[in-house]
């Protein structure tokens, strides 16, 4: 038998297969999305005890035959657990609708590592930032994932006539049209301070990113006109909720 690959990978489903077992749902970044068999998972003695938890970010040792539907992995090493999400309800929240928003872009067994990376660095900044700005790690990470996948056009100018957005007053949003447009142009009118917000977002890396605290009232602006995009070019926006109710989470189990 060959030998295993090894891969960096976050959990994202994981269910019962029959008696001793659990299929097990990994982001990948060397293969994409795939379901895995965990032969064993529920023994005693199983190396995927306390590993295969939602969230988990870790290394995994598996083995994948293209053009087949459940591949098979022997041994998850984990990097960083979820502990810090099973202590805080918002930042479970934040993580759980990232982790659907990366769901929704990335295919099954296409692999994007730069959407695998994001993905990482999203989970691992809503993990340890302060809770203060942990909207505006949201934001960024959205607004990324928009531009990862193509979505977001360039926010100087208008997608439609080139023609720069103006820096104060109002301009134009129309999620079909490329989101941010001439005011002529667009469905409705909203603030120019929300385009700038964007920019200066996605400028940031992630250690400023995660020590930035903007003004609430702009990002829940923002972040409605980032569900309209999503919405518009994927067909549905991830779920916001509130504080997630602990018991419920299914973290460990």
């Amino acid at each position: 038998m060959a030998k295993p690959d090894r891969t960096l990978g976050i959990v994202l489903r994981r269910f019962d297969f029959m008696e001793s077992s659990r299929i097990v749902v990994l982001c990948t970044r060397d293969y994409g999305v795939l379901s895995f068999l965990a032969k064993g998972a529920h023994r005693p003695k199983s190396a995927f005890l306390g590993a295969i938890d939602l969230m988990n970010v870790g290394e995994a040792r598996v083995r994948v035959r293209p053009g087949t539907g459940l591949q098979i992995i022997y041994g998850f090493k984990v990097l960083r657990d979820n502990r810090p999400f099973c202590r805080d309800g918002k930042r479970l929240a934040h993580a759980y609708r990232l982790t659907e928003l990366i769901r929704m872009a990335m295919p099954e067994g296409r692999a994007d590592p730069d959407l695998f990376d994001l993905y990482r660095g999203g989970i691992g900044l809503f993990a340890t930032a302060a809770n203060r700005c942990l909207e505006t790690i949201a934001a960024g990470i959205e607004l990324r994932t928009l531009r990862a996948l193509g979505l977001l056009p360039d926010l100087d100018s208008c997608p439609e006539t080139g023609r720069p957005l103006p820096e104060t007053g109002s301009v134009g949003f129309s999620a079909k049209d490329g989101g941010f447009v001439d005011r002529s142009l667009g469905e409705r009118s909203v603030p120019a301070a929300l385009p700038e917000l964007a920019r200066t977002l996605l400028s940031y890396d992630g250690v400023t990113l995660a020590r930035t605290e903007a003004p609430a009232g702009r990002l829940r602006e923002l972040r409605r006109l980032i569900d309209e995009m999503f919405s518009w070019h994927v067909g549905t926006a991830p779920r916001r909720s509130g504080r997630s109710r602990g018991h419920r989470t299914g973290l460990h189990g």
